[in-house]
């Protein structure tokens, strides 16, 4: 039996470490694996026609998961609030959009975004930004500080956190704001020796435990019932594993961090 909720974190499959499933693969080999929640990448290799929306929603509803969000809208120059993909999210019953900002400004960046927040509150779902060391935020604080400007949340990744130099301390401080939406977990090696940190995040990560970050000591400062989306891009996983067996073996890694954590009082 899983322990209580109130001493564990959800576990999501991320849209990231079955790209090459259909998406209503994702969610049976996730419901399978015994995943609470999956992820997908309607953007792309999940995009759902609109005659599948009804029959996929009542299907991951069925399974017991909960959409926990979908993927991904990226503000660049000349990029609105993307409707379409918002009401097919929103229609599938996802928590949240999950944005990045490929713009070099921030205060662009505010604007493009506080329309995305608005156009996801008007249809029912919430809007969550990434930092990663090439995108706008690239770090928590400027995350942070954007999420409170928009009314957005703000998702984890520890190997972006990480990547960019981010401490326990930082995360502790992010955790604190309330804003966190959720966390995505992977593992990985020494830092890439010809910088590569694009290729490394959609190519090279590992599964929890087989790498050095530091992932139980940036959990311990996560509250318990604030999700974990295990997102392990990995081309050695991927033409090593099918999709269901990699659903598994990610579950079980994962299993472990689940219940590290607090409680907050």
């Amino acid at each position: 039996m899983r322990p209580a909720a109130r001493d564990r974190h959800p576990l999501a499959l991320a849209a990231g470490s079955v790209l090459d499933a259909r998406a209503v693969d994702v969610c049976d080999v996730a419901a399978a694996a015994g995943f609470d929640a999956i992820g997908l990448r309607l953007s792309g290799e999940h995009a759902v026609a609109r005659r599948d929306v009804v029959p996929l929603r009542r299907r991951i509803e069925d399974a017991g998961l909960v959409l926990l969000d979908a993927e991904v809208h990226r503000i660049a120059p000349g990029t609105a609030a993307p409707g379409e993909l918002i009401d097919t999210a929103a229609a599938l019953g996802a928590r949240h959009l999950l944005v990045v900002s490929d713009l070099d400004d921030a205060s662009r960046t505010r604007d493009a975004l506080a329309a995305v927040v608005e156009r996801c509150r008007d249809a029912g779902i919430g809007t969550a930004l990434e930092y990663m060391a090439w995108t706008t935020p690239s770090t928590p604080a400027g995350a942070l500080a954007l999420a409170e400007a928009t009314g957005a949340s703000v998702v984890v990744d520890l190997l972006h956190h990480t990547r960019v130099g981010a401490t326990v301390a930082e995360l502790a401080r992010l955790v604190r704001s309330g804003r966190v939406g959720w966390v995505q977990i992977c593992d990985a090696g020494d830092r890439p020796a010809d910088g590569d940190l694009v290729h490394e995040a959609r190519h090279a990560r590992r599964a929890p435990g087989d790498g050095i970050l530091p992932l139980a000591e940036l959990l311990a400062v996560v509250p318990f019932g604030v999700p974990l989306s295990v997102e392990v891009q990995s081309d050695l996983l991927r033409t090593t594993l099918p999709p269901d067996r990699r659903a598994l073996l990610l579950h079980g890694r994962a299993q472990p961090l689940n219940t590290i954590g607090y409680r907050p009082k």
